[in-house]
């Protein structure tokens, strides 16, 4: 009796090894030891390390578990070229990685070099055959990466290849790919710009406006548009606009400012918007660089020299919600109360302006005059949603005292 139980114990214990999935064999990192070890080993090894950032209440990480890391072709590649390693992004270990890597969905799975930076990046969830594709493609630029490294340091690297080096850097290391971009770029002859990716390269590496190369494209705009279309054209410049005005807040650089507001814009605005997209423009580089008297005045500026007095009201409006949403400024709580007060004048019994006095005067520490306010929204409130939103903003008073 005793050896048919055992045999009947090996049968059913080789029945449930033989139906476990298998997967990946990650190594589950929970600490600087560990992480460091891993890395260690990727500089000795020349590999990469796959690493999947996960939490436990994820169900897209549940659902990479149970259906992508388990792929037999998936398992074979990854565990042939990769350290592939998990780690819980909401520990205490895992928490300073996901901030310094900045990871704020997930899943998100990145290939990383043995220095500890990103190589290539997945955001969400994929299927694995999208997995392979990217693990192949990670495979491939760490392969070339050593050969074109050397060809660029000989000099005898071809334009072609000089894009594919600049591509592999940019996540990398963006000083080398800068370096590389530029001198890319600085060989362009006219012909050059008429290739479409050349056009984005120079918008992600030599943006600045006083280059050659944004001078060539502005001066030649109508050949550029015939070669790429408006919309590409449009993109370019609206890529050269957001990364300049983000150097001109950085750097409090109003000579900047009015450069993209006199020259870049007006590449790509229509005349009939430009006033608008140039007060959009001083008055984000102001507000942001808490300059709020500057920013007082532009506001007041372009509400009476460009608006009629029945779009005024509408203007306020929008302009108070963007105070409330991105700026936590007393002052500018302060200012938007004045424009609130002066539209009553032009529309007496607007619902909308009376519900944002009482949130504004609640963000003042004015409570009476708060609910004053959102009492007398209340009365002019003409659908129920109306009523709730005065409700919301009453709870949201009450929770300020």
């Amino acid at each position: 009796m005793k050896v048919h139980l055992t045999l009947l114990g090996i049968f059913l214990f080789g029945w449930a090894g033989a139906h476990e999935l298998e997967s990946i064999d990650f190594r589950e990192v929970k600490s600087l030891a560990e992480w460091d070890a891993i890395f260690e080993e990727a500089k000795t090894n020349n590999k990469l390390v796959f690493a999947d950032a996960y939490t436990d209440w994820c169900g897209y990480c549940k659902k990479l578990d149970k259906e992508v890391f388990t792929n037999p072709e998936v398992i074979s590649y990854f565990e042939q070229h990769f350290i592939n390693i998990k780690f819980n992004a909401e520990t205490e270990f895992g928490y300073p990685l996901a901030d310094k890597y900045g990871i704020d969905g997930y899943p998100t799975m990145l290939f990383l070099t043995g220095e500890r930076n990103v190589f290539y990046r997945i955001g969400g969830f994929v299927e694995a055959p999208v997995l392979m594709a990217h693990g192949k493609e990670a495979t491939e630029n760490w392969t070339l990466l050593p050969d074109l490294l050397l060809k660029y340091d000989a000099g005898i690297i071809e334009k072609e290849e000089q894009k594919q080096l600049i591509g592999i850097l940019s996540a990398t290391d963006p000083l080398k790919a800068q370096e590389v971009a530029k001198e890319l770029a600085d060989s362009f002859t006219d012909e050059d710009y008429m290739e479409l990716e050349n056009l984005w390269l120079l918008a992600n590496f030599e943006n600045t406006i006083n280059s050659r190369h944004f001078n060539y494209i502005a001066n030649n705009k109508a050949k550029i548009i015939e070669a790429h279309g408006i919309s590409e054209f449009t993109d370019y410049m609206s890529a050269i606009y957001n990364q300049n005005l983000q150097l001109a807040i950085k750097y409090g650089d109003r000579e900047l400012l009015e450069k993209i507001v006199s020259v870049v814009i007006p590449l790509f605005i229509d005349q009939a918007e430009l006033p608008a997209a140039q007060f959009v423009t001083r008055s984000v580089f102001f507000a942001e660089r808490e300059e709020y008297d500057s920013y007082k005045l532009e506001v007041n500026s372009y509400m009476n020299n460009h608006l009629a007095t029945d779009q005024q009201p509408d203007f306020v409006i929008s302009t108070v919600v963007e105070i409330i949403e991105s700026f936590g400024s007393q002052e500018l709580y302060a200012f938007s109360k004045q424009l609130l007060s002066e539209s009553l004048k032009i529309e007496a019994n607007r619902f909308e302006t009376h519900a944002l006095l009482g949130y504004i005067n609640g963000l003042l520490g004015n409570f009476d005059s708060a609910n004053q306010w959102l009492e007398k929204a209340k009365s002019l409130a003409k659908t129920d949603e109306q009523e709730g939103f005065v409700e919301n903003l009453k709870e949201a008073v009450r929770m300020m005292q």
